[in-house]
C-alpha cells in the first residue's frame, strides 16, 4: 500500500562575523517545515474480517459466519470503517514530518 505524498522544506540562514584571523562568532537559525505542510500518515492496514474464525466445541468445527468468505468482495465496510483512510498527521515531536520549528544558535569559533 502507497502512503501519502511527504513533503518538507527546510531553510537554514548562517552568518559569521570575524573578529581576527583564527576567531569568529557564527548565527545561525534553521527553519523546519516552512510551509507548514501537514504530512499524513500511513493508513491504517488492519485486515479485521479478512480470514475466518474457526473454533472448536465438543468436537464440532465452526466457522464464523461474520467472516469473509471466498468469492466475497473485500470492501471498506468488510476491511472495518478506517482501512485506507487519512485520519491523522505523522506523530514526532521532533524531526521529519512535525509542525513548522524554528532553531536558533550562536557559536564562537576559535
Amino acid at each position: 500500500m502507497r502512503g501519502p505524498n511527504f513533503q518538507q522544506f527546510d531553510l537554514i540562514f548562517n552568518k559569521r562575523f570575524k573578529f581576527s584571523e583564527t576567531a569568529n562568532l557564527e548565527f545561525r537559525t534553521e527553519i523546519f517545515n516552512v510551509f507548514n505542510r501537514a504530512n499524513f500518515d500511513i493508513p491504517g492496514s488492519r485486515f479485521n474480517l479478512a480470514l475466518p474464525t474457526v473454533a472448536q466445541a465438543g468436537g464440532i468445527y465452526t466457522i464464523s459466519g461474520a467472516s469473509i468468505q471466498p468469492g466475497t468482495a473485500y470492501t471498506q465496510s468488510a476491511a472495518g470503517g478506517t482501512f485506507g483512510l487519512l485520519r491523522q498527521t505523522v506523530v514526532r515531536d521532533v524531526g521529519l514530518g512535525t509542525n513548522r520549528q524554528i532553531q536558533f544558535a550562536l557559536r564562537l569559533n576559535f
